[in-house]
């Protein structure tokens, strides 16, 4: 297998992985280096009595190793590695074909791991749960069983023997290896080992590596109680308080004292009934593995726990400081209403000190006649509107009222996916608001202009054609067959009153009767306005025949009262005619019907001499003064 076919990470933190070890000379001094220390541990922890190696360190150094090298460091540690594992089995054992088949089996089982190693920039990226099974499986018991065959394989079993004890001691050396000192390799080669030593870290480190010692040599160093369990409990608190490296160096720590205590004689396991040194020191390998178990997943999900405060923590710095310098007031709230943050751009919007409002309901802030309606909108957003929006009158402590928009969003949990509070961002909206107000205001003057007649004040024809025709059919869908009435009134000989007063006498002779006739037709429901020129008309809802005659009336008598001088007229005084219709809404017929009866009714009361009212219906020669 080309070793260019695994990625390497590009970003590792120890001077080891980045640009002081590109030297290929360097990189193959230092992997021979730390291959000949390994192999040289892993030769002398052999048993001496039946020469059993109990962990086989050399495979995991080289492989970590060569997990953290970059692209073209590889190669120089492949070499040192082979150079290192060589040399140090031939020095030692004197036995050339020996060193050549073992040194061989152990190159390729480091190949076969590195072809499962995942791509780690830390150690603790290797220990995640997809990655550590992967690894596990094909870069521990997998590339330990083909090596521990190789190894047979080339070397052979003594006469009249077995191969498998022989692959049974290989494999587990080998694997315990790998699967135990692997994790603290990366830690060495990207230098998290090394940043135990700051100064931040190196006294609560120090204290914890301590203790674990400690406890680790009263277990071990007697064999008269079963105190195993004892060893547990400062792992834990080291897995509980310290960085994953100090957990892995702490675990080897531990495993080396240990081994060395039952090695010589000691420690619990010799309490035990094993035949076998070689059962002894399995049970002390399986062990550890299970004390590295238990401590990796705990010091894992610290890590994990560790990792994820530390961005909630950011996440509110700076969340803080956006609503700090934010133009709009952030506020947060419980879901059942009541502040738990205020941003400082409440003092200078409102007047309140952020913590004058903590705790208060948010609906209260706001003036009475407004708080149903902001309750509503936090209701809605609970009930799963993504987003709300309600504009509300608030009440500043000099007594000034501000109009603010309110933004109301759901917040939810990212674990739960429960609801977890409401944010609310606020926004005076003031200016705004008296703009529209002012817009109202204009817009309404203007479509007053537009129906009211400019001289009198009253409405114009344009208002009266389209409230008789509103009145008309709303009476007529409502089937109530009440009766609606028009009347008709016209200035008498306003003509010449015009040509011997002027235009100016002729307008306030207008204003006059107008007025006149508003004080007459006072019901909120009667309307009144200029028909044109000297002419008026005036709508009456639910009045019948009688009703509008009386109007009518009061109307010709109330202007002929004012006694206005006018010469050119046959009474000498200013006077009025009326013609007066009546009709039911739901009868055949519409609105222009009845102003063309009531029409005609003031041209019958002309045709009779003038100041006298007529109906569309009746003769009206008596009716009116003569």
């Amino acid at each position: 297998m080309h070793l260019n076919s695994y990625k390497f990470p590009e970003h590792v933190t120890m001077d080891i992985a980045s640009g002081r070890w590109s030297n290929p000379l360097l990189s193959v001094l230092l992997a021979f280096a730390a291959t000949t220390l390994a192999c040289v541990v892993s030769l002398a922890l052999k048993s001496m009595d039946q020469e059993i190696s109990p962990i086989w360190l050399v495979d995991a150094v080289l492989l970590a190793q060569m997990m953290v090298a970059r692209p073209h460091q590889r190669y120089g540690v492949f070499v040192g590695g082979v150079l290192g594992n060589f040399s140090t089995r031939l020095f030692v054992s004197h036995d050339l074909v020996g060193a050549l088949c073992f040194s061989f089996a152990d190159l390729v089982g480091v190949v076969i791991a590195l072809r499962f190693a995942p791509r780690i920039s830390t150690v603790a990226e290797l220990i995640r749960p997809k990655p550590l099974i992967r690894f596990l499986v094909g870069g521990v018991v997998f590339s330990t069983f083909v090596s521990g065959l190789v190894a047979v394989t080339l070397q052979g079993a003594p006469e009249g023997s077995s191969r498998l004890p022989s692959m049974t001691t290989w494999f587990i050396a080998h694997a315990l290896g790998c699967a135990i000192f692997t994790p603290a390799a990366v830690a060495f080669w990207t230098g998290e080992l090394a940043n135990l030593a700051r100064v931040d870290q190196r006294g609560k480190n120090g204290v914890l590596l301590l203790l674990v010692c400690v406890v680790t040599i009263g277990v071990f160093g007697q064999r008269q109680f079963h105190l195993l369990y004892w060893v547990l409990p400062p792992i834990a608190l080291l897995a509980f308080r310290a960085e994953l490296a100090a957990v892995l160096l702490g675990v080897l720590l531990c495993q080396a004292i240990a081994m060395w205590f039952t090695v010589h004689g000691l420690g619990p396991f010799w309490i035990e009934p094993f035949v076998r040194m070689q059962d002894r020191i399995f049970a002390l390998q399986l062990y550890y593995m299970a004390v590295l178990l238990i401590a990796l997943p705990i010091s894992a999900s610290q890590a994990q726990r560790n990792r994820l405060i530390a961005r909630l923590g950011d996440g509110e710095r700076r969340y803080r400081v956006l609503a700090e310098n934010a133009s709009d007031i952030v506020m947060s709230m419980g879901l059942e209403g009541r502040l738990t943050y205020v941003s400082p751009r409440v003092t200078p919007a409102l007047g309140y000190a952020p913590d004058d409002l903590i705790g208060m309901y948010y609906p209260e802030l706001v003036l009475p006649d407004d708080r149903a309606a902001l309750t509503m909108a936090i209701e809605s957003v609970m009930r799963g509107a993504i987003e709300a929006f309600q504009d509300s009158r608030w009440r500043r402590p000099d007594g000034q009222v501000v109009w603010m928009k309110t933004s109301l969003r759901l917040l939810i949990d990212p674990f739960s996916s429960k609801p977890e509070a409401l944010m609310a961002t606020v926004r005076d909206i003031t200016e705004s608001k008296v703009a529209e107000q002012r817009l109202a205001d204009e817009r309404k003057e203007l479509q007053a202009l537009a129906f009211r007649d400019g001289l009198t004040g009253l409405f114009n024809r344009r208002y009266f054609d389209r409230e008789l025709e509103r009145q008309w059919r709303k009476e007529a869908r409502a089937l109530s067959l009440s009766h609606v009435a028009v009347i008709m009134i016209d200035i008498d000989a306003y003509k010449d009153y015009n040509d011997h007063f002027g235009h100016q006498g002729g307008d306030e002779c207008l204003r006059t009767v107008a007025q006149a006739i508003a004080s007459v037709a006072r019901r909120p429901t009667d309307m009144v306005a200029r028909y044109g020129g000297e002419e008026f008309a005036l709508i009456l809802r639910d009045t019948d025949e009688q009703g509008a005659m009386k109007v009518a009336e009061g109307i010709r008598t109330a202007i002929e009262s004012l006694r206005l001088p006018h010469p050119a007229s046959r009474a000498g005084i200013v006077t009025v005619s009326a013609g007066v219709a009546v009709q039911r809404a739901g009868e055949d017929g519409d609105g222009n019907g009845l102003v063309a009866a009531a029409d005609r009714a003031l041209y019958a009361a002309k045709q009779q001499g003038r100041n006298r009212t007529c109906t569309a219906d009746t003769d009206c020669a008596d009716q009116g003064a003569p």
